[in-house]
């Protein structure tokens, strides 16, 4: 895969120069007021904050006076400074015309800052739901008041945001990634009580991941080698239930019937996966690939995000035949990694880190912070081909089709979409929790998207139409635009 690091084009003293300057402007500036402003990239929704943000070296030494407009003397000296700044390079260029100009330091060797860097100043403000445009960067050596730039894009995000709005469900979270980027380029939450679970749905890990971990299950039987989209399976019950006698006793009798596995997913039977769990896949294999997926560990975003949990016992055959199903609470997630499963199925196989943050610049111009997602392979590329044919048949004739009737006749009869439903009761927050999450491919873009919503009593809005809607939109013709 082609190297993400860049690399800057500047004299080795420059960085120190420019270190120098920011930090003589540092304490020359102490005190300064800076109001926290929208994020140009954003839309004007977004609330950023009436708070202002103080430009302080530490709390000690907070000014209490407005010092927006400086004094003769700070004119005098920034003066100094700036001048000091142009003859030394000028000096250089003059006196080592042949030093080497090409560095191979990347930006975090100039700066010191880091993807953890970057997360730690605007994780607080992200989890309440707002995105800050300015914001200081601390590292171990210096702080910097930077412009963050994000990769949300306002025109989707907004549209997502006025369909939600539309329905007015108790609890949504939509959640999109372009899976060859990594790209977070929506993020929406809604609570229809404000007075009830705020903060931002789209980073919350409380959700039951129900049938949505069936991919798991499927994604490891197929990628090591004991399944196919076409392997027959036996099976008692209905699609919905999972009982201890079906899944564990099994018996053939007249009521047996047979199915593929590519069936089996999408109508999402429960008995079926929670037999391939147990006797197929097995407990240590189905940890193993809940882990390759993102659960139980922090997931790799420039934000802080709370770890989804299996929470199965590896020991217990029960417990791993309701995890391997989705039919157990114990198993939570966000929407933002219910997100990164589709886009790993949809980019061959491999996850590129989400990343909220496309690059940050200082105050007085110097790029800071790049964003350089790595990437992971965690399925093998025939895998992720054989998975796409099981969500396919979820949109076509499975769980989600009625929800996506009619959407392959128009201007969308050439796009690859494929997805994968889930429905459990929760309890954070409470009520009847339905996911889908899936992804569109025109064969020149991708997007990945998780959609989930949660109510009480009456449903307004199911979470498969949401996703639709929102692959229509990122994929709308140029005729439509406008």
């Amino acid at each position: 895969m082609e190297s993400l690091n860049l690399r800057l084009n500047i004299h080795p003293i420059f960085s120190k120069i420019i270190l120098i300057e920011s930090h003589i402007r540092e304490i020359i500036n102490l005190g300064y007021q800076m109001p926290r402003g929208p994020s140009p990239n954003l839309p004007r929704s977004y609330n950023n904050g009436r708070k202002s943000y103080k430009r302080t070296l530490s709390q000690s030494r907070i000014s209490d006076q407005n010092t927006n407009k400086r004094s003769g003397l700070s004119r005098i000296l920034l003066w100094i400074l700036k001048s000091f700044f142009v003859v030394t390079v000028f000096l250089v260029f003059q006196f080592f015309p042949d030093s080497p100009v090409e560095t191979n330091r990347s930006l975090e060797q100039v700066w010191g800052i880091d993807k953890q860097h970057v997360a730690n100043s605007i994780s607080n403000e992200v989890v309440a739901n707002e995105y800050p445009g300015l914001v200081r960067i601390a590292t171990d050596q210096y702080d910097f008041d930077a412009i963050v730039h994000y990769n949300i894009q306002p025109e989707l995000n907004k549209y997502i945001d006025d369909l939600i709005l539309r329905y007015g469900p108790d609890y949504a979270a939509v959640v999109a990634i372009q899976p060859h980027t990594g790209h977070i380029v929506a993020m929406s939450s809604f609570v229809r009580d404000a007075s009830d679970l705020g903060g931002n749905l789209a980073v919350h890990s409380g959700f039951p991941a129900a049938s949505i971990f069936k991919i798991i299950t499927a994604a490891a039987a197929i990628d090591t080698g004991i399944a196919k989209p076409g392997s027959i399976y036996q099976y008692n019950g209905t699609n919905t239930s999972l009982y201890k006698s079906n899944v564990l006793r099994h018996k053939n009798n007249k009521w047996t019937r047979n199915t593929s596995l590519s069936r089996a997913f999408a109508l999402s039977i429960n008995t079926v996966f929670g037999r391939i769990g147990v006797f197929d896949v097995g407990a240590e294999n189905l940890q193993v690939y809940a882990d390759r997926f993102g659960f139980n560990r922090p997931v790799p975003v420039d934000f802080s995000l709370i770890e989804s949990k299996t929470g199965f016992k590896a020991d217990n055959e029960w417990s791993v035949a309701e995890a391997a199903s989705g039919y157990t609470r114990a198993t939570t997630i966000s929407p933002v990694h219910a997100a990164m499963i589709p886009s790993i199925i949809a980019n061959d196989g491999i996850m590129i880190e989400p990343n909220l943050v496309d690059f940050a610049v200082d105050m007085s111009g110097p790029l800071l912070y790049k964003s350089e997602p790595k990437a992971i392979q965690v399925l093998d590329k025939k895998t992720s081909d054989d998975m796409r044919v099981l969500m396919r048949a979820t949109v076509k004739k499975g769980s989600a089709r009625k929800h996506f009737r009619k959407f392959f006749r128009g201007p969308y009869a050439d796009l690859d979409v494929g997805g994968k439903t889930g429905s459990l009761t929760g309890e954070d927050p409470h009520g009847k929790t339905e996911w889908f999450v899936g992804y569109g491919d025109s064969g020149t873009d991708k997007i990945a998207i998780a959609a989930v919503v949660v109510n009480k009593e009456k449903w307004r809005v199911k979470p498969a139409y949401l996703v639709r809607k929102v692959i229509e939109e990122y994929f709308k013709p140029e005729s439509a635009e406008g």
